[in-house]
């Protein structure tokens, strides 16, 4: 089935989202030039969004099979993926399961070093105060989401935390970090946004850094990310 983009709806660091012909869904269209970890990084190379929207498509549908709700529907083509539309909640969520990046700064924590349990943090997501990291009162104080709400959230964390833990040790990978964002579709809440390298660090098991530091190929190390779960996929979807 075709589907059109009528409208531009509004255009995030990473992608695009499109109006439809059905104003339940829209149309997420990735970019080969979105900026990474909080708009500090850009990482650029021609195909890149369609490396993602595909890991994002089996990464979501893999949460979904679990019985996590997403808001995907379906991949529709190379770039482009069609979505339930959600009113998204301005707070992010970042499982570490490994110190890294600002995790580190902040901290004075040695790089690398895996963590004796998931670390949870929350970011409110706004660019002009950089995103900074907030706790959930802060949330409730800012009204930014309920009680109910987060709580569903961080239950929902943890549990794609769990999955995605196991997919990627399957493949020869951990997880070391990532962030998720949800948006409310009706009266439920669901896992929104992506789930790829851009918001997420997955590095080699046995280098335990990203595979682009052994192959000195960002763009190497997601085309082996994608083979990789479209080989684990196969017994999963």
């Amino acid at each position: 089935m075709a589907y059109d983009k009528l409208q531009l709806l509004r255009e995030g660091k990473t992608k695009r989202f499109w109006l439809t012909s059905n104003p339940k869904q829209a149309i997420a269209e990735f970019r080969d030039d979105p900026t990474m970890y909080h708009s500090k990084k850009k990482e650029y190379f021609t195909g890149k969004g369609a490396l993602c929207n595909q890991i994002n498509a089996i990464l979501m549908q893999v949460l979904q099979e679990n019985n996590i709700p997403t808001h995907f529907l379906e991949q529709i083509d190379q770039n482009c993926t069609l979505v339930k539309r959600a009113e998204m909640i301005p707070v992010e969520v970042v499982v570490h399961n490994y110190t890294a990046g600002s995790m580190c700064r902040r901290l004075g924590l040695e790089a690398h070093k895996k963590l004796k349990f998931p670390v949870m943090e929350f970011c409110y997501k706004n660019d002009e105060l950089n995103d900074p990291v907030i706790n959930e009162y802060h949330a409730y104080a800012m009204g930014l989401c309920t009680q109910e709400e987060m709580t569903i959230m961080t239950y929902n964390a943890m549990r794609v935390n769990k999955v995605l833990c196991d997919l990627f040790d399957s493949i020869g990978m951990v997880v070391a970090d990532f962030k998720l964002e949800f948006g409310r579709v009706g009266n439920f809440l669901v896992v929104a946004d992506e789930i790829t390298p851009n918001v997420g660090r997955f590095w080699d098991k046995d280098s335990m850094s990203r595979i682009k530091y052994t192959l000195g190929s960002a763009e190497k190390e997601y085309e082996i990310i994608l083979e990789r779960l479209k080989q684990a996929a196969k017994d999963l979807l």
